[in-house]
C-alpha cells in the first residue's frame, strides 16, 4: 500500500475546506453588511435588516408599493411576519418576505422574478425606506 505524505493530505484537506466554506463566507460577509446599514444580495434576493418592528416595516412596504403604483397580488401578515407579492407594469413579479428578528428589529427579503433583478429590488427598497 502506498503512503501519502502528511503535507499532501493537509494541503488537500485545506483546499477542500476552503471550497466547501466559500459560499458560507460570502453569506456571513453579506449578512454583516446588511446588519451594518447596507443590504446584502444573496442568491438573487436583496436582504436588509431594519431597526423597526415587523409591523412597522410591513406598513412601510405596503405604502412603498402603492407609491410605485404596483398591484399587490398577495398580502398576508401577522405581528411577526408578512408575505407580499406584487407585479411591475412590465409583468415582472415581486415577492417580499418580512420577518421579526426581535420586537424592534426586522428583516426584509425582496426577490424580483425567479433569478432576481437587483436594480428593481433596490427601487422597491428605496420606496420602502422613504416611508419609514
Amino acid at each position: 500500500m502506498m503512503r501519502l505524505p502528511k503535507q499532501f493530505i493537509l494541503v488537500v484537506s485545506l483546499a477542500m475546506s476552503v471550497v466547501a466554506l466559500s459560499g458560507c463566507v460570502a453569506l456571513v460577509v453579506g449578512a454583516a453588511a446588511a446588519g451594518a446599514g447596507g443590504y446584502a444580495w444573496i442568491k438573487g434576493a436583496l436582504v436588509k435588516e431594519f431597526d423597526v418592528s415587523a409591523e412597522e416595516l410591513y406598513k412601510a412596504t405596503k405604502s412603498g408599493l402603492k407609491g410605485l403604483a404596483m398591484r399587490v397580488t398577495e398580502d398576508q401578515a401577522d405581528r411577526v411576519s408578512a408575505v407580499l407579492a406584487a407585479d411591475f407594469a412590465d409583468g415582472k413579479k415581486v415577492k417580499i418576505n418580512i420577518e421579526a428578528l426581535t420586537e424592534v428589529r426586522s428583516q426584509i427579503r425582496i426577490r424580483v422574478d425567479v433569478f432576481g433583478d437587483k436594480s428593481k429590488s433596490e427601487l422597491i427598497l428605496n420606496a420602502i425606506e422613504r416611508k419609514l
